[in-house]
């Protein structure tokens, strides 16, 4: 079995190539675009959605079928297209030139896959069956969606927001790391939940880290 290492990565301004115009092109692009991604889409043929980013000059579309060359001037590749054969072609140039490539056809073809993943905020829980079976995945996630609830999002920003400035008053590392393990054993969350909960002040803050870093 495939060893899976699960990775968060910013693809802001990176070129990313996508192979496809369908429907599960149209999804990749839309979330590769959210992502920061500059995307080139190289596809004789494309759907409503593809066909909306680029008349709103959100990618560049290349009208003609892809080339196993095409690959070779990419990070990062998604072959998407309804061709089975083109997608595994359009892969092994990609892994060749030391692309990252996923493929939509046939996991196993490619060297990374996605998750099904769900977002609370800076919050991001994903589920992976490692391509065995990504509609379990999705499931999952489901049930995952009714146990972490929108307090999460609040949650997730209020602690953002602390490690920044436990990160600019605190210069030991040892320090930073226990006060921010302090910080996710307080009860903040259950006063999100009971919407109790008041935004600290900046010299709230302050004070907070002061008391417990001599603690």
């Amino acid at each position: 079995m495939t060893e899976y290492m699960p990775i968060m990565m910013d693809l802001r301004g990176m070129h990313v190539l996508l192979v496809g115009g369908g429907k599960i092109a149209g999804r990749k692009a839309n979330q590769l675009l959210a992502a920061g991604a500059k995307l080139t889409v190289i596809s004789p043929e494309i759907g409503d959605e593809i066909r909306t980013l680029e008349q709103s000059g959100q990618l560049e579309r290349i009208a003609r079928e892809a080339r196993m060359e095409d690959a070779e001037n990419y990070r990062i590749v998604y072959a998407a297209s309804g061709d089975e054969a083109l997608n595994e072609r359009i892969a092994e140039a990609a892994r060749r030139s030391g692309a990252l490539v996923n493929v939509a056809s046939r996991a196993q073809a490619g060297n990374f896959i996605h998750p099904a993943v769900l977002r609370r905020g800076r919050l991001v829980v994903t589920a992976s069956t490692s391509g065995a079976g990504p509609s379990a995945a999705s499931a999952l996630i489901r049930e995952l969606d009714e146990r972490f609830g929108r307090e999460y999002e609040t949650y997730a920003e209020f602690l953002y927001v602390m490690r920044q400035k436990i990160r600019a008053s605190v210069g030991e590392p040892e320090i930073r790391h226990r006060l921010m393990r302090k910080l996710t054993e307080t009860d903040i969350l259950d006063h999100i939940r009971q919407e109790t909960f008041v935004p600290w002040s900046e010299s709230q803050m302050a004070e907070w880290i002061e008391t417990e870093r001599e603690e």
